[in-house]
């Protein structure tokens, strides 16, 4: 039994007369039409993103802790909880699930560093928040990572040294020809000298087996050393000043 308020659409006419006697939306029934004969789709694409992430994420975290060549597609398998068949259904192989955490990495780096250079209160503010980000990076890995990668995945390290011969030493560069007009570097100095001295020191120090471990400590070292080369009085004090507000943040 329908109540009084009920539309019977079967005895009401043809569709069209119904609609416009109550000022119903056709284009509202098209979009929810649209969106149910989509439903399901959407849904196998929302579990199949979950599963791609999670096998992501957990390569992320075993390449880090015992390197690329350490760990194999079974390997990932087994931490995952799902077959390689499954795992290669979203990564063709091997080489392609580095090869798009590495990019991805790089990407979010870039735009943490990028935020971090245009927010900073000044260059040298940005020099020590960048390095405590790149400390954090070195610290999570195992050693001898970068090497491992150059080594057995040499086209994907080939990014990362465009990466560092082009935006860090354009980044680095444009942050001592800025701390020079505010007195805070030494004026002295030849700034794409000194950033390309510190990007190969960079470089080298990762490819040295004997600064494999603890490399966030010498990277450190090396940031400081930089830091001490070119600073005025002015800036030293500064860099002393925003060095103990962030540790003092992460303790």
């Amino acid at each position: 039994m329908k109540g009084k308020n009920t539309v019977d659409i079967a005895n009401s006419g043809n569709f069209m007369s119904f609609s416009s006697k109550c000022n119903f939306n056709f284009g509202n029934l098209k979009n929810y039409l649209r969106f149910h004969s989509y439903f399901p789709y959407l849904c196998l694409v929302e579990k199949k993103d979950k599963s791609k992430r999670r096998i992501y994420e957990a390569a992320r975290d075993l390449f880090l802790r015992r390197g690329f060549s350490s760990v194999s597609m079974d390997d990932l398998a087994a931490e995952v909880g799902v077959s390689k068949k499954t795992i290669y259904k979203f990564f063709s192989s091997k080489s392609r699930l580095v090869e798009e955490l590495v990019n991805t990495h790089l990407d979010q780096d870039q735009e943490v560093i990028q935020k971090i250079i245009d927010t900073a209160k000044d260059p040298i503010y940005a020099m020590v928040a960048i390095s405590r980000l790149i400390y954090a990076h070195f610290k999570e890995m195992s050693p001898g990572i970068l090497m491992d990668l150059k080594k057995n995945y040499y086209e994907i390290w080939v990014v990362i040294d465009d990466m560092q011969n082009e935006f860090m030493l354009k980044e680095i560069t444009r942050n001592i020809e800025k701390g020079i007009e505010l007195g805070l570097y030494r004026n002295d100095i030849i700034p794409a000298f000194c950033a390309n001295l510190y990007v190969e020191n960079i470089k080298s120090s990762c490819e040295n087996p004997s600064y494999f471990v603890g490399m966030e400590r010498y990277y450190l070292m090396l940031m400081k050393y930089h830091m001490n080369g070119i600073m005025s009085e002015k800036g030293r004090m500064l860099f002393e000043k925003y060095s103990a507000q962030i540790t003092k943040k992460e303790n």
